[in-house]
């Protein structure tokens, strides 16, 4: 009897043994394949618009204000009136150098004659010749006096002409120091602020390693400076609006500052309407003009932990494979490969929480929507 019991026992374990195990698990995921195409590759940096002429107006003679000809904050065009001074003194000055000029003429021209009519008695020996330097000494004399009232003519014109302040550029008027009644001169200091509104200019700081990356694969040819202009620039404004106008790069400072390690760079940008101020901070886009060749992959299937960004492939086997990837900018919903992936590859974009690396899966189409 116990040896049956055995015997039973034995034949249930030996059949328990024989049973198969059973088969992993196979998850259903969704994948993606890299693919390669062209693209522009972008940087953005930080910039502050200054206007491309900053003029303040002063006054070079001394007097008191008459008018102010402008608004504060308007529009003005270059040559437009923006103050006039007193200029009664100044024109009373300009009457007397031409009278003083009417003069010295006068005595020119009888200093001529004397001269000539010595010419003639020196030949015949009425005069002596002590008498004839003389004589031309007071021509000569007569001659200077000409010049020097002519001088004093266009000093005076010229003050006078100063008494009235035109804008030297056309731009946007600032507010006015001075008003009508105001004593001004050359010591008075700003009366107002004129900028230039279009173009306008954005200033940005490009970091040395960024300018050496650049450079990576031209340090055999010298740096072409028509290249950096045919750079195309846009703005973003600060709250992520997109500024319609494009623009150029304008300058590239000759040296890495010591103390930023950055390099100064300057865009203009058209301002037609005025929307663009001076002082305003704006994100500066830069996008090269030669496309270039890139492997994109979807940004649903990138994934960070502490070893970096990585992506979940599915091998030729179906078996789920990890890959660390190097990635650059985004475009939409793609990202920028760098390094880590080969064209063709499928990378997992959906049913990633399912799956570890080494595990079987089964793949499936994406949705019609999403092909």
């Amino acid at each position: 009897m116990i040896r049956f019991v055995y015997l039973a026992g034995l034949l249930v374990l030996l059949g328990a043994c024989a049973e198969e195990p059973p088969p992993p698990r196979t998850a259903k995921v969704v994948v993606a394949e890299v693919v390669q195409g062209p693209y522009q590759p972008k940087s953005r940096y930080v910039g502050r618009l200054q206007a491309q002429e900053d003029v303040a107006i002063q006054a070079r003679v001394t007097g008191y204000v008459q008018s102010r000809e402008f608004h504060e904050g308007d529009r003005v065009e270059a040559g437009a009136v923006l103050y006039t001074i007193d200029a009664s003194e100044y024109a009373a000055k300009l009457a007397r150098a031409r009278a003083e000029r009417a003069a010295a003429a006068a005595n020119q021209a009888n200093a001529e004659r004397n001269y000539k009519r010595a010419v003639e008695l020196l030949a015949k020996g009425a005069i002596s010749q002590a008498q004839m330097d003389d004589l031309s000494a007071k021509k000569l004399d007569a001659d200077a006096r000409i010049a020097a009232a002519e001088a004093e003519i266009t000093s005076a014109e010229v003050n006078l002409g100063y008494t009235t302040i035109t804008a030297p550029i056309s731009g946007r008027i600032g507010s006015s120091a001075v008003s009508p009644g105001d004593l001004v001169g050359p010591n008075s200091g700003t009366l107002t602020t004129l900028v230039s509104i279009d173009p306008i200019e954005a200033l940005f700081q490009v970091s040395e390693a960024t300018y050496v990356a650049a450079l990576a694969g031209r340090m055999d040819r010298e740096l072409n400076v028509d290249e950096l202009r045919n750079i195309v620039v846009r703005l973003e404004l600060a709250n992520g609006v997109a500024y319609p106008e494009t623009g150029s790069i304008d300058f590239f400072a000759n040296r890495v500052d010591r103390v930023t390690g950055t390099i100064e760079a300057r865009a203009r940008i058209p301002n037609p309407h005025s929307n663009l101020v001076p002082g305003q901070y704006v994100r500066v886009i830069l996008t090269g003009t030669t496309p270039l060749q890139a492997l994109f992959v979807p940004q649903a299937a990138v994934q960070a932990d502490q070893r970096g960004s990585f992506v979940l492939i599915v091998d030729g086997g179906n078996k789920v494979v990890r890959r660390g990837v190097e990635l650059g900018e985004r475009r939409e919903d793609q990202v920028v490969v760098k390094a880590g992936l080969d064209e063709g590859d499928r990378v997992i974009v959906r049913g990633l929480q399912q799956v570890r690396p080494g595990m079987p899966v089964e793949v499936q189409s994406p949705p019609a929507a999403e092909q």
